[in-house]
């Protein structure tokens, strides 16, 4: 048997003994005391630590704060070094875009000859 097949049974086999489980509560409940041919085998026993749900671990939270003043502390010193750069007057920026005086004269001309030539198409 493959170790994955191995894995499956065992799945079902706890399956098939939580609804058996369930089924002997529900018919105590009831009142009802009809044997199961199989008998209800008692809860497997959990090996090794136990799951966490969520959360960390204290030892966990302390490696990642002392991870964090470590990385804050190498960012504060490397702004540190650089101050004489923000203290600089920049340049005033070119502005991107827009249209040069030149540009906008060509543009007009070439509108008004489509228009001239719209109008003149319209009066035929």
């Amino acid at each position: 048997m493959t170790n994955g097949l191995k894995e499956v049974i065992k799945g079902l086999e706890q399956q098939k003994t939580a609804i058996e489980r369930a089924l002997a509560a529900l018919r105590e409940v009831d009142g009802t005391t009809v044997e199961s041919s199989v008998p209800v085998a008692a809860a497997p026993a959990r090996r090794g630590r136990a799951k966490r749900k969520g959360g960390m671990t204290p030892e966990g939270r302390r490696r990642l704060s002392e991870a964090l003043k470590k990385r804050w502390a190498v960012k504060r010193a490397a702004s540190q070094v650089k101050p004489v750069a923000k203290t600089q007057v920049k340049a005033k920026a070119k502005k991107k875009g827009g249209m040069t005086p030149e540009g906008r004269r060509r543009l007009s001309e070439a509108l008004k000859k489509r228009w001239a030539v719209k109008r003149a198409a319209a009066k035929k």
